[in-house]
């Protein structure tokens, strides 16, 4: 006699998931603006909840890819964090509490800066794709991510939600 097991697994991933996971992201930059929030005049409460709404938006979407926030001199990083997502719908990862943000990095004569690179969502169309870009709080523009001359990035947390997990590492020159 053969017996077998069949089990399957639904997952919705819904705006209270992708909302706990920019939650994640708002925890490690108030951090940022904590430790070098003097050091640029742009990195305001308001702009740290934008980016945290964008990158909501996003997630709930299947939008973003890979999102940087940090400060730049010359070019390159001088101290990032980075949030790679991964919706492959594991069935579960760590989920890491947030925080431990360096706060040693030499940010003077650094400017803030993010660099954002979105997927394609193929369950989404173009129109829809480009209604719920239009509609995010902070408008991108092109631009070159800067480069990582001096530093080395280190992988050090992950979060998790629901099949999607986020890979944060920080960088340091």
């Amino acid at each position: 006699m053969t017996q077998s097991l069949t089990r399957s697994i639904t997952q919705t991933f819904s705006i209270a998931d992708a909302r706990y996971l920019a939650s994640r992201i708002a925890s490690d930059l108030a951090q940022v603006r904590l430790y070098y929030g003097h050091a640029d005049p742009y990195l305001t409460e308001q702009k740290v909840d934008d980016l945290v709404v964008e990158a909501a938006i996003l997630l709930k979407f299947g939008l973003l890819d890979n999102v940087k926030y940090g400060f730049k001199r010359g070019g390159n990083w001088v101290f990032a964090l980075s949030y790679t997502v991964n919706s492959q719908g594991q069935l579960e990862v760590p989920n890491d509490s947030p925080g431990g943000v360096y706060s040693q990095a030499n940010v003077e004569g650094a400017s803030w800066y993010s660099h954002l690179t979105k997927r394609r969502n193929p369950n989404i169309s173009n129109e829809d794709r480009a209604a719920i870009i239009a509609d995010l709080p902070i408008q991108r523009t092109d631009g070159q991510e800067p480069g990582t001359a001096g530093g080395s990035w280190d992988n050090d947390k992950t979060y998790y939600r629901n099949g999607t997990g986020i890979q944060r590492g920080q960088f340091r020159s």
